[in-house]
């Protein structure tokens, strides 16, 4: 078991009593001079953030000082700071599965105790931020009752796309505007050589091949929960998914995809080696050749006549811990950076991605970067992952069976029975499945 899941179950009886074990509650200090101290990723979704933080600096005064940690090891220290004494960081940096254990702990002010309401934020990417979830999710045992707050604000906007390469498909006579994972297949079918491959995918485990999986599962119909948050994944919908992401694996993969992360995945298509692939915006769309990569809605399948896709929100926002050592001028610089005038020069460079509406649709943008108005369209089609504070055991548990059923240990089948068994008992064991 790693650091991340040895300190998760804190957060799981956090939320399951309500607000029992919440951090304890600092007094927010009064305006100083104070460096603002963000936990941050180590990754592109957070280059933008860390780019613009001298101008704050400038304008204001205030220094802000990043600690940057692996993706991993980010929710462990975030977490071991919220839940202590004093907090360590003034602000920290979440991806949105990790809402669920933050705000549904009890660890988060609400932007309201600042006296602010979010406006502008496209509505994909501010739902990240809300707790407890909007109808349609499931919200997690014991999760209180009462209106729903926003607890961040969206800083990095992300949602899982489609990559492809627009001169393969206009060969093969594939509908750019119906993508279904049939159509994967055929493409990659008829592209796949030995230099030269169909589809690339992200596949080390964990995070990363669950997150890519997810599009596939929705598509075939699969879930990751039933209504009593015990596991879904072994029934024919998610067997049926897994399938296809190993014949995927196998068939038109690079060799040694059992390894990729999303470094491998984005130079494949970058460097014209991948026909295909499932890429996070962020980073990576600005270095793809624009005039052989195209960026679309992820592929669905057809239901009834009618094509269904299901996105995958990505969006990292940042939020203010309760026993943050200075919530003051946090949140002074949460509200800067998520600025309008700041937001456009956030993604100004096509780095990072804004999460304001009218930035990302600003013509002049779009222009210059014309991924900005399809990302638009996938995030507000998108969905989130299970709201719960189970996800990190869940990513953990699945990502080591796709693993195994990738390297033909297991078969599909017998990998969706494994990580159902795991993680059913992980929610039965922490009071979080009925």
């Amino acid at each position: 078991m790693n650091k991340k899941l040895k300190v998760y179950p804190i957060a799981a009886t956090a939320l399951l009593s309500g607000l029992a074990v919440s951090a304890s509650i600092v007094p927010a200090m009064a305006a100083s001079t104070a460096p603002v101290q963000i936990a941050t990723f180590s990754g592109p979704e957070a280059d933008a953030l860390k780019a613009l933080a001298p101008l704050f600096t400038k304008e204001t005064g205030i220094k802000v000082v990043f600690t940057e940690f692996s993706y991993q090891a980010l929710f462990t220290k975030e977490l071991e700071s919220v839940s202590g004494g004093k907090g360590t960081y003034d602000m920290i940096f979440m991806d949105d599965p990790w809402i669920p254990t933050f705000a549904g702990g009890n660890y988060l002010y609400p932007m309201s105790h600042f006296g602010y309401a979010p406006k502008g934020f496209a509505k994909g990417a501010i739902q990240v931020s809300e707790w407890p979830p909007a109808p349609g999710y499931n919200a997690p045992l014991g999760t209180p009752s009462g209106p729903r707050q926003y607890y961040s604000l969206p800083v990095t906007g992300n949602v899982l796309m489609f990559f492809y390469r627009k001169d393969l498909a206009k060969k093969y006579r594939i509908n750019p505007t119906q993508w279904t994972w049939n159509d994967v297949n055929k493409l990659a079918a008829k592209v796949t050589t030995k230099k030269f491959f169909g589809f690339v995918l992200r596949g080390d485990g964990g995070n990363s091949s669950v997150a890519d999986f997810s599009p596939i599962l929705w598509a075939y119909g699969g879930h990751y929960f039933n209504k009593n948050w015990t596991s879904a994944l072994d029934s024919p919908h998610g067997i049926a998914a897994l399938t296809e992401w190993v014949t995927l694996f196998k068939r038109y993969a690079p060799l040694g995809s059992a390894s990729f992360g999303a470094n491998e995945v984005g130079n494949y298509l970058s460097k014209g080696q991948a026909a295909m692939g499932e890429v996070w915006p962020s980073g990576w769309t600005n270095v793809m050749n624009p005039k052989l990569i195209k960026f679309t809605r992820v592929p669905g399948t057809i239901i009834n006549g009618k094509l269904v896709q299901f996105p995958e929100v990505g969006v990292w926002s940042a939020g203010i811990p309760k026993n943050a050592p200075d919530s003051t001028n946090a949140f002074k610089f949460l509200k800067w950076i998520t600025s309008e005038k700041q937001q456009l020069m956030y993604g100004g460079n096509g780095l990072d991605v804004p999460t304001l509406t009218n930035v990302l649709l600003n013509k002049q943008l779009d222009k210059k970067w014309p991924y900005y108005v399809p990302f638009y369209d996938s995030l507000n089609a998108a969905k989130m992952r299970p709201r719960t504070p189970a996800w990190p055991f869940v990513e953990q548990a699945l990502g080591t069976q796709i693993v195994n059923a990738e390297l033909g240990k297991v078969t599909p089948s017998q990998a969706m029975q494994n990580a159902a068994q795991q993680i059913d008992q992980y929610m039965k064991e922490h009071g979080l499945s009925n």
